[in-house]
């Protein structure tokens, strides 16, 4: 008969302070224009610690008395996650397919797929979507990829723990301790320069688990342990503490998260049940939200997410709070009469359960594969690319070419053709998949080189630098162009970013002659207008504003995004001149005012008209955009190779 593991209601509560820390992050309450659970995201690192104590707990019990069965533990893990997790899939589905803008809709049926199989940390992080970068994004499953790393822990744990067991046996400790050390000592290493890598995967996040593991050991061994109740109190106050002093979830996992780790630690470790902590976390309050937590943490993010898509919970406490109840309420109802009953043999046999989840899924899949075109005609045309960010459209190998730091993509199969490469930041990042297409119909090999604001080769250590340009990555570019002898750079300059730096300026066309004099033929694309106004959200709140006479509203010139021309051309005027200035018969050079301005209004730059969005938010071009400005860029690439 399988013994259980005994039960601890202090768990439970931490589980509860987990999910609200979790909860109330996403939520964004401000108090007088502060973020106060600005940390709350580390909610989850404490459901990491707790999922390695309580299945290590598990197994080594079940192992313990010759009773464990793998087959037995993914079938628990199965009925204890995989139907309510498909409850909240098909009931989020009905929303985004009403509120979902096309683009956001095909990324959500995505992120369904990945959540169904558990990879949405994979996916989430090939997709270019950084967790926090923008909280409760168009991505209402972004909070799956937790749950994601929580199945891969589950699958490969119970055969890495078993094997272990039987081949270092009392050295057991010291192997927790080594991957611990080994796995934090990585995710550190790699959080600056591999944020996303760092916060999405199991490798970095594994050390987490195998604290919460190395305490459910030491437990085993030490069952009568003298329990220390200012540890446990310390534990809680760090707990408390990391929820409200941090606040940037790219930072973590990192030695800073120690901070909370240790903290979890702290409070587990005491299994003294009189003590202040044991009690605060056992009151029935946070032991309800406890046993409820998976379900809570499933459902709060669509919730609130949708909230913000849809405009309702915009600076209105209210609403965010009614929503949060909805949250609890959804939480209670499958909790009790899903979680909790399908987890009892009794109630359903694997078998009939089995068949009910495998339908569901396979029912799911065809409406990710159904629903794209019929949802798309929903909308006009000129709705069908919003917030289509291109540059991460473009991979190889699965990962973005967009944010390559030492491997850059390479498009082209024959060394000994004619190179061309596509230098600078996201707005040349934005064009690149037109061009990648472009240029394989030539049989041109295709290197891009594209950063978050990188421009073109800055060498300098007093400009400004980050994660995604800094002077090694900067390095990594050159020695990569000097590989390919007389090919083709195809660069632009950001005049956002420019400001009044003449230094910056001077730089980049002394970058340019260097180029020139080796006999390199440099593409300039002079600046690209920027708008005052996120076009996307200018279009999608013309069109929540009044849907029935959208098609009328959009036909109205004065609805179009546009930038004064006369303006534009001021701000631009030094870098026009300068540009103006360098000869050399190697230099190309392509203009974006003509294809953006004076066209449809006289002196406007336009960021779309009534059919077409040329600009998804102030900056980056649209398909449509980038298709535009590729006709003039390929015709002068062109140009170069037809004089070879």
């Amino acid at each position: 008969m399988q013994k259980k593991i005994s039960y601890r209601k202090d768990i439970d509560g931490l589980r509860a302070l987990a999910v609200l820390g979790v909860i109330f992050y996403h939520s964004e309450i401000l108090i007088d224009k502060i973020f106060i659970f600005s940390g709350g995201f580390l909610g989850v690192d404490i459901f990491f610690v707790i999922s390695g104590y309580l299945i290590t707990s598990i197994i080594l019990k079940e192992n313990k008395i010759k009773n464990f069965s793998f087959i037995n533990f993914y079938i628990r893990r199965i009925r204890r996650l995989l139907p309510v997790l498909l409850i909240v899939l098909l009931a989020s589905l009905i929303f985004s397919y009403f509120l979902l803008l096309p683009f956001e809709f095909k990324s959500y049926l995505d992120s369904i797929i990945s959540s169904i199989f558990f990879y949405s940390n994979f996916y989430f992080h090939f997709s270019g979507q950084a967790y926090g970068q923008a909280i409760l994004t168009t991505k209402p499953l972004l909070h799956t990829w937790s749950l994601a790393i929580e199945e891969q822990f589950y699958l490969l744990y119970p055969i890495f723990l078993i094997l272990s067991i039987y081949l270092f046996k009392k050295k057991l400790q010291f192997l927790f301790i080594f991957i611990i050390f080994f796995s934090i000592s990585f995710a550190s290493y790699i959080s600056d320069n591999h944020s996303s890598f760092n916060f999405y995967m199991l490798v970095t996040r594994s050390w987490e688990l195998m604290c919460g593991a190395l305490l459910a050991l030491n437990h085993q061994e030490k069952k009568n342990k003298k329990n220390n109740n200012t540890l446990s109190f310390i534990g809680f106050f760090l707990i408390i503490f990391s929820f409200l002093y941090f606040n940037d979830p790219n930072q973590h996992p990192s030695y800073f998260t120690l901070i909370p780790v240790i903290g979890c630690c702290l409070v587990i470790s005491n299994r003294d049940i009189n003590s202040p902590i044991n009690k605060l976390l056992s009151h029935r309050i946070f032991v309800n939200i406890g046993l409820i937590s998976y379900s809570l943490y499933l459902w709060h993010h669509p919730i609130l997410s949708f909230g913000k898509i849809s405009g309702v919970t915009d600076n209105s406490l209210f609403f965010k709070i009614l929503l949060i109840i909805l949250s609890f309420f959804l939480s209670f109802v499958t909790y009790f009469m899903i979680e909790k009953k399908l987890r009892n043999k009794n109630f359903i046999s694997f078998k009939k359960l089995s068949i009910i989840l495998i339908s569901t899924i396979l029912f799911l899949i065809f409406l990710t594969f159904y629903l794209p075109i019929n949802q798309k005609l929903r909308y006009p045309k000129i709705l069908a690319d919003i917030k289509n960010q291109t540059w991460f459209t473009t991979r190889q190998f699965i990962k973005p070419c967009f944010q390559r730091k030492y491997i850059f993509c390479s498009f082209g199969r024959n060394e000994k053709e004619e190179t061309v490469f596509l230098v600078g930041d996201s707005i040349m990042a934005s064009m690149q998949d037109e061009l990648k297409h472009n240029l394989e119909n030539r049989n041109k090999n295709f290197i891009i080189m594209t950063n978050a604001g990188c421009d073109f080769l800055m060498l300098n250590q007093k400009f400004k630098q980050n994660q995604f340009c800094n002077l090694k990555i900067q390095k990594q570019r050159e020695i990569k162009i000097k590989k390919y002898k007389n090919s083709t750079i195809v660069i632009h300059l950001n005049y956002k970013n420019l400001g009044k730096n003449n230094a910056k300026l001077n730089s980049f066309i002394n970058n340019i002659n260097k180029y020139l004099e080796l006999n390199y033929k440099i593409v300039l694309i002079y600046p690209i207008p920027q708008f005052s106004s996120n076009v996307s959200d200018s279009l999608s709140e013309l069109y929540n504003r009044d849907r029935v006479k959208f098609f009328d509203n959009i036909l109205k010139k004065e609805n179009y995004v546009n930038v004064n021309y006369e303006k534009f051309m001021d701000d631009v005027k030094t870098i026009h001149n300068s540009f103006d200035k360098i000869v050399h018969k190697n230099l190309y050079r392509v203009f974006p005012q003509p294809i953006f301005c004076n066209n449809l209004i006289k002196d406007k730059c336009l960021g779309n008209s009534s059919e077409d969005i040329y600009f998804i938010d102030k900056s980056h071009l649209s398909r449509k955009g980038s298709n535009m400005i590729n006709a003039s860029l390929i015709k002068v690439i062109d140009q170069i190779y037809s004089k070879n």
